[in-house]
């Protein structure tokens, strides 16, 4: 199953930027995204223990951004949502007769840190500014 944790908070926070200080319910946000609120409740959990948004209860309550949105990145987004490695490397003993077998770990292990770092980079240098200053 692919995940989607990352693309759907993209579009919560983009949605709050966009919306710029108004309250929005996990109901509004998942009516949006044509997914459960449940799913959206639990992104948001996340977001806002990440220092991202903040959340009011009550009947008239919701989320909001905790901060101006060009000071929050994709990165700060990824952190806060999704706890994998963008690619996973097999954990599996290796077959001691076998050389490349024995190499592998190590050799994917370095491959896998420089796509994490470039990703990283890369969604570091993307604002939540730019996404909403792109909608028309």
């Amino acid at each position: 199953m692919v995940d989607q944790r990352f693309s759907v908070s993209v579009h919560v926070m983009t949605a709050l930027a966009f919306h710029k200080g108004e309250l929005m319910t996990s109901e509004q946000m998942a009516a949006s995204i044509r997914t459960n609120p449940t799913v959206i409740r639990r992104l948001l959990s996340k977001l806002v223990e990440a220092g991202l948004l903040e959340s009011f209860k009550g009947k008239a309550g919701g989320v909001r951004l905790a901060k101006n949105a060009k000071e929050i990145s994709l990165k700060d987004i990824y952190l806060a949502v999704c706890d994998k490695k963008l690619i996973a490397t097999p954990c599996k003993e290796p077959v001691k007769q076998c050389v490349v077998s024995c190499n592998m770990g190590k050799l994917l292990d370095e491959v896998v840190e420089g796509i994490e770092a470039n990703s990283m980079d890369y969604l570091a240098g993307i604002r939540l500014s730019d996404l909403t200053a792109k909608i028309k």
